[in-house]
């Protein structure tokens, strides 16, 4: 949908809720439309004051959490997703945990709870992708790829296939498949990032030199 249209959703949701302000369902999807158009303090206000009529609805404060992480305040996110967590809330709590402590600059910790989101829900293409980014960035680069593979196997992309190259250069191996790949399934995608790729080939070549290799 375009911002037109949800903004006529909104629209729609604002009047139903202000006949009957306890419709948990419509809460939830206006918070969520009001973030996707950007509005995140009418979010953060509509959850704060649907959580007084629902004090005990898990939705409602992961929702927040989800409003906190997208306006960077992410010791309020951080606090939402452990208690979800100590709640047995499941994956989800999880995964957004790990992205946040992933921008609090805890990559470790992050790394653990991405690690048990993908536990909990090993089909998740997003939790994969989440736990292989992670580990490429932390220079995990073996781990990283057999990530990456697992997310190929349920979505192919040319992100995957791109980050599978630079492991594999990381690594010292035949990267050029993967980069073959990359490029067949979004040849733009990859234009932009050839950069990156060719910056890494330089830096590589800058330390084995110093290190005395050829």
């Amino acid at each position: 949908m375009d911002n037109k249209q949800i903004e006529k959703k909104i629209g729609k949701l604002v009047n139903d809720l202000n006949t009957n302000n306890k419709q948990l369902g419509k809460i939830l999807k206006l918070s969520a439309y009001l973030v996707e158009v950007g509005d995140v303090e009418q979010a953060e206000e509509l959850l704060l004051r649907s959580l007084t009529n629902f004090p005990d609805e898990k939705d409602l404060r992961y929702n927040l959490g989800n409003v906190y992480f997208v306006a960077a305040k992410y010791d309020k996110a951080s606090d939402i997703f452990q208690k979800l967590i100590q709640d047995d809330y499941g994956f989800e709590a999880y995964f957004m945990q790990a992205k946040t402590l992933d921008e609090q600059g805890n990559k470790q910790m992050a790394i653990v709870y991405a690690l048990t989101a993908t536990e909990k829900n090993p089909d998740d293409v997003d939790g994969i992708e989440l736990m292989a980014d992670l580990l490429l960035a932390n220079g995990n680069f073996s781990e990283s790829k057999d990530y990456y593979e697992k997310a190929n196997a349920i979505k192919p992309s040319a992100k995957y296939y791109f980050n599978m190259a630079l492991c594999e250069m990381n690594l010292n191996q035949d990267y050029q498949k993967y980069l073959n790949k990359s490029k067949k399934l979004d040849e733009k995608y990859y234009l932009k990032n050839e950069k990156k790729l060719s910056d890494l080939q330089k830096y590589l070549t800058k330390t084995g030199d110093s290190d005395g290799r050829k």
